[in-house]
This record gives structure tokens, sequence and C-alpha cells, in this order.
């Protein structure tokens, strides 16, 4: 062996690895980074210009974007899945359907019990911490009881960094599984509405029209999924899924001088879907 691969021997400080930070890119952020990659080009883009065009809009993103997120905890993770827990199960509802006040501590029908129900992983005092936070649980005196049913928290409070990227590459997983189907194969549901000549006026009121309809059809899948994951067999192999609803707003045009749109005319409403 020579001496430079010999502890403390000569040579050895210049043939020391460096150390390297770690990657900025979370392991959702590469799925999706991949995913997009290979949707691009089985809708014949050419690997050497996506490459071009990543970096040109690599280019003008704003230095201070690169500032890192807080990273989510496990518990911040599940929280949500403690309030359907909470809101779900026979054990932690009162005679009138309604989740109970629950003490801290206590082997049943209390908030360590039905946090452990849910991953035994999970630190009980930070997953009830996070919840109080962002206002999804209230104390009552030695008691606490949930505000109102949450799937997802959105704002300053709540874990949007970590949830953005995973709403990301899921929806990118359900389009590449539907562009890619074998005819063996069933896709995944994807279907959607759209209108093309929305009035601006109206866009408020249908962010609220969505939100009602889309909170009712979420809470119902989320207690159906749950039934389902407490009714499974000892030992039954299972997988993670989801289903997400969301609303997106393109490009305004520009009106014309009298006041009517390229194609306002031709009003039409779009639907389209993908099964």
């Amino acid at each position: 062996m020579s001496p430079s691969r010999i502890a403390g021997g000569r040579g050895s400080a210049r043939r020391r690895p460096r150390a390297v930070d770690p990657p900025s890119l979370s392991p959702a952020s590469l799925e999706a980074i991949g995913r997009f990659v290979r949707i691009l080009a089985r809708c014949g883009a050419t690997p050497a210009d996506i490459v071009r065009a990543v970096r040109s809009e690599s280019a003008s993103i704003p230095k201070n974007w690169s500032a890192r997120a807080s990273t989510a905890t496990r518990e911040i993770e599940g929280a949500a899945h403690v309030l359907t827990v909470w809101f779900g199960e026979t054990a932690y509802l009162d005679p009138f359907g309604k989740p109970r006040a629950l003490p801290l501590e206590g082997p049943s029908r209390s908030v360590a019990a039905l946090v452990r129900s849910v991953d035994r992983r999970f630190d009980v005092r930070e997953v009830l911490g996070y919840l109080m936070r962002i206002g999804a649980v209230r104390r009552l005196g030695r008691r606490y009881v949930p505000r109102a049913r949450t799937l997802y928290f959105r704002g300053t409070q709540g874990p949007d960094y970590f949830h953005t990227q995973r709403v990301l590459a899921n929806v990118l997983a359900t389009l590449e599984h539907n562009i890619h189907l074998k005819r063996a194969a069933r896709g995944w549901f994807e279907y959607f509405a759209e209108n093309r000549q929305f009035p601006v006026r109206a866009r408020e009121g249908l962010d609220r029209y969505v939100a009602t309809l889309g909170r009712e059809l979420l809470y119902r899948l989320d207690a159906y999924m749950h039934r389902r994951e407490v009714s499974r067999r000892k030992g039954e192999r299972t997988v993670s899924v989801g289903v997400g609803v969301h609303l997106w707003e393109g490009h305004p045009k520009m009106p014309k001088k009298n006041g009517r749109g390229p194609l306002e005319a031709g009003r039409t409403r779009h639907r389209g879907h993908r099964s």
C-alpha cells in the first residue's frame, strides 16, 4: 500500500475527499423532473431541445428563489390523516357522530392513542402542536377537539413546499401512466372541464363553487379510502393512492376595442377527458 493510502501518510491530505453539500433537490423533485422529461419526449421533444429549454428557463429564475424552504417532518405530513381518523372512527366520535374532545394521554380515546393508531413512530406532542398552530385543533380545558375536517393545510404555517413537490410528481405520474398505456392496462382517472371564455367578473365565484364541491367530494373519498384501509386483511399488499382536485387559469386574452374577445362569437364550453 502506498504512503498516500495510509492514514496519516504523506499525501493523505491531498487525497482526502472533499465534503459535498447535500443535494438541494428532494426525491419528489427528482421524480417530477424525470416524469416531466419523459412526457415531453413521448410528445415528440428531443433530449437536446429539452435541455436547451430547461437551461433557458433556469437562467431567468431570480436568485432569491433558491432559498431553501424548511423540510416537513413526518408528523406534519401525516397530520391530515390524524384528522381523518378523528372524524371517521367510531371510537373517537360522540353519540351524535361528532369528534370527541380527547385528553392528551391515555390508552384509548386520547390524542396519543389516536396519533399512534395512524403511525406509532409519530411524536404525539409535535402532531398536536402543529394542528393547534394552524388552527385545526383547539383546547377545551384539559381536552382537545378539532375545529373542522381538513385534508390539506395551505398557507405560511403549512408544508406548502413539501406538498407542492408531491402534488407535482403525482399529477405527472398520472399523465405519464396514461400516455404510456398498454392495451391490457387501465387508465387512471384524469377528467377535466374547461371554458376558454369565462368572464373575469365571475372568477372569484368559481373559486368558491369549486371549493364547496371539491371539499365535499374529497371528504367522501377520504372516508372511503380510510374504510378500505381499516378493513384490509393482515399482511395484505398495500399501495399509496390519492385523488386530487385542482383549478387552473390560463393566460388572459386581451379584449378587442369593441369589448369582444377574439373568440367571443364562437363561445363554446369544452370538456375533455382521459380514462
